[in-house]
């Protein structure tokens, strides 16, 4: 099943899992693989402070790396691969809109981010 799964990379070209090809500006590369998992790690580490805070406890490194290597697994591979959290459409599709305005367009997205990883950071200080 996984050899159907063909990834080319270079340049900015690659193939999702339905065969689609995607070409991304450096624009949406920058929003997609470095500011969106920059934001979800930064919600994730105030959800975490907070949750620290409630538990009374001390910070666990391992905790942190673990979430940033999911987060580089989500926004690297899930989302241009399997076309997760609707990346074709976004960075794509809708890849000449503004930062602000794929927000608004698609607020269901990001609020899945974010709540995500605020929960997560919660959920992981406190317990």
């Amino acid at each position: 099943m996984m050899s159907y799964i063909i990834i080319q990379m270079g340049w900015g070209l690659m193939k999702n899992i339905n065969g689609k090809e995607i070409k991304l500006s450096r624009k949406n590369k920058l929003v997609a693989f470095v500011l969106l998992p920059l934001y979800m790690i930064a919600v994730f580490l105030i959800g975490y402070i907070v949750g620290l805070e409630i538990a009374s406890k001390w910070y666990e490194s391992t905790e942190i790396v673990a979430f940033i290597i999911g987060v580089f697994v989500i926004c690297a591979i899930l989302n241009p691969i399997f076309n997760a959290f609707d990346f074709y459409d976004i960075y794509v599709v809708n890849g000449e809109l503004s930062l602000k305005e794929k927000m608004k367009k698609f607020k269901a997205v990001y609020i899945a981010f974010t709540l995500f990883s605020v929960i997560l950071g919660l959920w992981i200080g406190i317990f």
